[in-house]
């Protein structure tokens, strides 16, 4: 059996991590030998990790003190080199760089889920998994528009695939009941980063002309808010009425159960993990032509594009889908879900055909 070693650096069991588990239980039925190692900056075991190990996975979690402590590299070193031979196939920038660190002298290759500015660490993080990602035998981006950006980068168009995300991505357990939110709105949401590439300075921007439009209404913004210049320069304008900051949640539907809308104004989107989550439980969706967004949002009805970084074009937007003839509702979404294109078996297939394309 070929040994595969997945590696991911994360500190939560999200939508990546629901994937690269269901493509390690996939690895094991099709007799490929998978080994899950998680790097965790936080105490004990990753979540991965203990979930993998209750499927009988083997699985290792890697402290990760922080960005450049070597104890990870070195760790990783020596779980490594017993090895004879495998396929190490990594899934963020952090697990890319140290994959390429480590220099073991087998195949090695990236799926790649986009990058982020929220701030001056990250950029030169970004350049280093670029820099990292030209020396892969093989990457896979998660939509066309950002495999152009990685070839845009040096990445060599013969190593460089299109291999998107499929519902493995999407929470398997029962949804929680849905958020308890004051009547009579509407709501909306927002659930990203709050970083530039993801827009919400925009939709802020927009905030006081909605108000007038719908003097009731209320945004949400859920997701982690790292200290940046971006949150400090934001932050005035998160105090604006309506507005409700909520910080990371680990599982948004209780809130995609009860808004009306999701509002994603995004300047830069590599694929869209909210946007497909939402899509899926039949929610409205305003969201920007920008990225991976208009093909995960082709022939959804209850989508609607917008140019990028323009409030008026938001506004516009918000008054469309909040239309009472607007199209929406958990049928919509049980039948976007169903796509072929997001069968998770499909996805694998194509993995398989990159890693027997890599090996020796």
């Amino acid at each position: 059996m070929i040994s595969v070693y997945l590696l991911r650096s994360s500190r939560h069991l999200g939508g990546v991590e629901r994937q690269l588990l269901d493509h390690a239980l996939r690895l094991r039925d099709a007799a490929w030998q998978p080994h899950l190692l998680c790097l965790y900056r936080a105490g004990g075991e990753h979540p991965l990790v203990v979930v993998a190990r209750q499927h009988g996975l083997p699985a290792t979690t890697v402290p990760d003190p922080s960005p450049w402590h070597p104890g990870a590299w070195r760790q990783l070193r020596r779980l490594l080199t017993p090895h004879p031979a495998g396929i190490l196939h990594t899934c963020d920038y952090r697990s890319d760089t140290l994959a390429w660190a480590i220099r073991r002298p087998w195949p090695q290759v990236a799926e790649s889920h986009g990058h982020t500015a929220e701030s001056l660490r990250m950029g030169i993080w970004n350049r280093l998994d670029s820099w990292g990602l030209r020396r892969m035998a093989a990457v896979a981006a998660v939509s066309p528009a950002w495999a152009q950006t990685l070839r845009q980068q040096g990445i060599a168009a013969g190593r460089c695939h299109v291999i998107g995300n499929s519902r493995a991505i999407l929470p398997t357990t029962s949804p929680p009941p849905p958020a308890a939110l004051p009547a009579p709105g509407p709501h909306m949401l927002f659930a990203g980063r709050l970083s530039p590439e993801k827009g919400l300075h925009v939709l802020l921007a927009a905030w006081p002309t909605l108000r007038r439009h719908f003097p009731n209404a209320h945004l949400w913004v859920l997701g982690p808010a790292p200290a940046s210049t971006y949150r400090r320069r934001i932050r005035p304008h998160l105090r604006q009425p309506g507005i409700h900051l909520l910080g990371y949640q680990a599982d948004i539907r209780p809130w995609l159960q009860a808004v009306e809308a999701v509002i994603i104004p995004s300047l830069r989107e590599a694929w869209g993990m909210t946007a497909f989550e939402s899509l899926s439980m039949g929610v409205r969706v305003l969201t920007t032509g920008v990225g991976g967004l208009p093909l995960l949002c082709r022939s959804a009805p209850h989508a609607h594009l917008v140019p990028a970084g323009s409030p008026a074009a938001l506004v516009a937007g918000v008054q469309h889908i909040l239309a009472p003839d607007f199209p929406h509702g958990t049928e919509l979404g049980r039948q976007y879900c169903a796509r072929p294109a997001f069968d998770p078996g499909r996805r694998f297939a194509e993995w398989l055909r990159i890693y027997e394309s890599v090996l020796p």
